[in-house]
């Protein structure tokens, strides 16, 4: 056995550790910074907040991040960021905010053309990221990666480099308290489809594997809770945990199947990021553990009998939070399925996934959906 394992994000964890972002700006040396927001973080007062601890060194804000991020919005970032030569950008929100300025910060540093950015693929030099998430799901304040959308060409593509890494993580879950219960299902549910796609990943090793269990395991035993009883503080701080942690488990790995299959679900039937890989994760755990016997005792692991009642546990989730388990929930044809089959085949992390599928054998997986 051999592998390598390395993550370079200070992490800062806690209720209230938000507090802590102007000590941590400070000790950087950071006296020109440019935020990038969530909507949502503006209207409940959370940026305010973070203005009053930074004070001058906030030179602008830059918010109305789409739900998938686009070149748009990190070319407004990188003109913010140009036009203030500023020393970091603070990122405050889902995995939206906290991609766009990541693939910004890049930009920026490297000088690469926002319009060629997605054709770009060394991405070893950028701004440093302070990343505050809002939400328990994305995990990006905790990877080197960031996805982004060409609208006008219908891509989804994700960036992936060292330089993607965050600075640091202010991990605060009083900051989850706010989110809708439809954000708490499709960002919670996406944690289960990061930890389980990085068991299902040919690049697992044993430290990725235990923080995916442990992922999983927080997960399962949290999310309804926190979708049922917004308020919950011990839910929402496991759930915080849990996108962290697996967060840095597929930080090593990459993802697998049910994020390549995703890409398209939202670019062409925009179905939210997180309800689309969950949508097939079930399947893709299933097979993978066909492949690999082990992830049985990962399920055994997580709290389960096999793969097959994991899996049976997650669609059962999925529908208590309403989140769809069928083509018909989505609004989509069956008749589409050849084509997402063909589609889901194209995403460099299908390659990464245990059990390497036909598109023949994807479209009779997902007739059974």
């Amino acid at each position: 056995m051999m592998f390598t394992f390395h993550h370079p994000v200070e992490i800062r964890f806690g209720e209230g550790v938000i507090s802590q972002i102007n000590e941590i700006i400070e000790a950087q040396g950071y006296t020109r910074v440019v935020i990038v927001s969530a909507n949502s973080q503006i209207e409940n007062g959370v940026i305010e907040f973070i203005k009053t601890q930074l004070g001058e060194s906030v030179r602008e804000i830059v918010s109305d991040i789409e739900a998938n991020p686009t070149l748009e919005n990190v070319e407004a970032i990188v003109r913010a960021i140009d036009a203030h030569n500023v020393h970091a950008v603070v990122a405050v929100g889902g995995g939206s905010a906290m991609d766009a300025a990541k693939a910004a910060a890049a930009a920026y540093m490297q000088g690469i053309e926002v319009r060629n950015l997605l054709d770009h693929g060394d991405f070893t030099r950028a701004l440093p990221i302070i990343a505050v998430p809002s939400t328990s799901g994305s995990a990006s304040e905790v990877t080197a990666s960031s996805i982004i959308s060409d609208k006008q060409q219908g891509l989804k593509v994700p960036l992936i480099g060292p330089a993607l890494y965050p600075k640091t993580a202010i991990v605060d879950p009083e900051l989850t308290l706010t989110c809708p219960k439809s954000v708490t299902a499709i960002s919670g549910i996406d944690i289960l489809c990061h930890a389980l796609d990085c068991l299902g990943s040919v690049k697992n090793n044993p430290i990725s594997d235990a923080l995916a269990i442990r992922a999983s395991k927080l997960a399962f035993e949290n999310l309804l809770t926190a979708y049922q009883e917004p308020s919950n503080r011990e839910a929402r701080t496991n759930l915080s945990l849990a996108s962290m942690t697996a967060g840095m488990a597929f930080s090593q790995t990459g993802t697998s199947g049910s994020h390549a299959m995703s890409y398209y679900l939202t670019s062409h039937y925009d179905v939210p990021h997180g309800e689309a890989c969950a949508f097939s994760m079930d399947a893709w755990y299933a097979v993978n553990a066909k492949a690999n016997p082990a992830l049985h005792q990962h399920a055994r692991d997580i709290g389960f009998d096999d793969a097959e009642a994991l899996s049976e546990a997650f669609n059962k989730l999925k529908g208590q939070m309403g989140l769809a388990v069928a083509f018909e929930d989505l609004g989509i044809s069956r008749d589409d399925i050849p084509e997402i089959a063909e589609e889901s085949l194209r995403p460099a992390n299908m390659k990464n996934n245990i059990a390497q599928l036909s598109r023949d054998e994807i479209i009779e997986m997902l007739e059974r959906k």
